[in-house]
């Protein structure tokens, strides 16, 4: 923590020490000043396996523990999910904060509401009003959020705000983690963390560009100010201005034994002039953790197409993978494989006899340290010979040797779906197949976008094209934090043991945005 200087002006005029209405609340569970237990608490995560704005903080507890007030106040709103705009049990409690006026407490998840609450019923500080359930959630908790001057969720406020608890200077300094280029523009993620997820009272971050010594602009998130941040459920909605928060974590973090929080800062359309970032975490009791000075490295874009059309095989940058066992496994430019034009990549697994997985495409080795992929193609399967369970691979991302993550064809039971495989740190594999039925000898648009790489919460979304449009059918997310993609093979990556295949490739793109 440092004293403020420079652009951290900006935060002493709009942030003040935590209020000292703290001691006017209790926490619902335990109904007292002790800390209940938190998982996710306010800001960003991911649910759904995309960005999530949570405007609430979660409180783990066995179905039925009591709920209690933690201000006395009137009751707003309570009833069953689909009442009130609600989706699962809820009670709402209007109360007067002596700072900030009318402030509406939002519970829900709920499994039970006291027969006393009801709207327009004075509540105590303290009563029991419902106990902890599982309504609407995929495990038992308490949701609460703590609303400024209005009962919709636009008003929501860091709630760590207003409950008592210990608070310690607990965040890391910013550091630099990686870098894209988004065409002309430079994008940086930056990384900083907290050992302890009970004290989650991240409220605001700034990142000064500069050429130089020269300040360009201060780009600013303040989870307080929903000006700086979009609420919803969706990756589209990480940026504002150009900058985002990103939380490497999901709400059940207990059962998931993860006891610290882990955040990313996204900076993207760096103006070329900017050579420099300055970083600020700033906590609700306005503790600052400063980065020291980033250097914004200067880097090339990975902008790969490879339309087959000069008959080389390899490409250019290319090398052409095949397997060393077995018998039959060929890759060739030829004629008449193409999507739109003549040429195109037939990659063909012809083998019956091998007794490992098979491999008759191409590589490409990625530049380090970026934190987004996207890869493409046209792919046509002329042969899919696949037994059950069974697979072959078409968009293969390695960690070196092993599996990071793959857009595969499987046979589940008897079906050809498209699907996505990826490596565990442990070594183990999961997958996912979509509802997207593969059928042979018919040309479709695959793309694989990989987000948040090298993060416990990477994930990978597979799209298909129906129409004129590429439509996502599955997504997944898996820790990458050891299988850092480190290259990308097309064509036939791989196919199980006694599989055989022909896939046609045409129109092969990588790049490190979204096209």
């Amino acid at each position: 923590m440092g004293n403020l200087t420079g652009f951290a002006a900006i935060s002493a005029a709009v942030l003040s020490p935590r209020r000292a209405s703290v001691t006017n609340y209790v926490w619902p569970l335990s109904n007292s000043a002790t800390l209940d237990e938190m998982n996710t608490s306010f800001g960003p995560r991911i649910d759904r396996n995309k960005w999530d704005f949570h405007d609430g903080i979660d409180l783990p507890a066995p179905i039925g523990t009591k709920i209690h007030a933690v201000r006395a106040g009137v009751v707003h709103h309570a009833g069953p999910g689909g009442t009130g705009g609600y989706s699962s049990r809820h009670v709402v409690i209007q109360v007067d904060d002596p700072n900030d006026g009318p402030m509406y407490l939002v519970y829900v998840h709920l499994n039970g509401i006291d027969p006393a609450v009801t709207i327009g019923a004075s509540i105590s500080q303290g009563q029991e009003i419902g106990t902890v359930g599982d309504d609407d959630a995929t495990y038992p908790h308490l949701h609460i959020e703590f609303r400024k001057g209005t009962h919709r969720q636009i008003g929501s406020v860091h709630p760590l705000d207003y409950l008592p608890y210990a608070d310690t200077p607990n965040f890391t300094a910013v550091v630099p983690d990686r870098f894209n280029r988004f065409g002309e523009f430079m994008a940086a993620r930056l990384r900083f963390s907290a050992s302890n997820r009970l004290e989650g009272d991240l409220k605001r971050v700034e990142v000064d560009l500069k050429a130089g010594p020269r300040p360009l602009e201060t780009r600013i998130v303040d989870f307080d100010d929903k000006a700086s941040v979009n609420e919803g459920n969706g990756d589209e909605y990480t940026y504002v201005n150009n900058i985002g928060v990103e939380g490497y974590q999901k709400s059940n973090m207990a059962a998931q034994g993860r006891p610290d929080l882990q955040y990313g800062i996204l900076v993207r359309h760096i103006p070329t002039a900017c050579d420099t970032l300055v970083a600020r975490v700033i906590d609700v009791s306005h503790n600052i953790a400063t980065s020291a000075v980033i250097s914004v490295p200067s880097q090339k874009a990975t902008v790969e197409y490879v339309d087959f059309e000069d008959g080389k095989m390899p490409p250019r940058g290319w090398k052409v993978v095949r397997s060393r066992t077995g018998t039959g496994t060929t890759v060739a430019n030829i004629r008449s494989a193409g999507h739109r034009k003549s040429r195109g990549m037939r990659s063909r697994d012809a083998s019956r006899t091998e007794t490992t997985t098979q491999r008759a495409g191409i590589e490409y080795t990625l530049s380090a340290g970026r934190f987004e992929w996207v890869a493409e193609a046209w792919f046509n399967p002329t042969i899919l010979d696949l037994g059950p369970g069974q697979s072959v691979y078409l968009l293969y991302f390695l960690s070196g040797t092993k599996l990071s993550v793959a857009a595969r064809i499987r046979n589940s039971a008897g079906f050809f779906r498209a699907g996505i495989v990826v490596g565990q740190p442990d070594g183990t594999l999961e997958d996912a197949d979509s509802a997207g039925i593969i059928v042979p000898k018919i040309w479709r648009k695959w793309r694989l976008h990989l987000l948040r790489i090298g993060t416990r919460e990477t994930t990978a979304v597979l799209y298909l094209d129906k129409g004129q449009q590429l439509v996502e059918q599955i997504r997944i997310n898996w820790d990458s934090t050891t299988h850092d993609p480190t290259s990308l093979r097309a064509g036939i990556g791989l196919t199980s043991p006694g599989a055989r295949a022909t896939v046609l490739t045409d129109e092969l793109r990588l790049t490190e945005a979204p096209i």
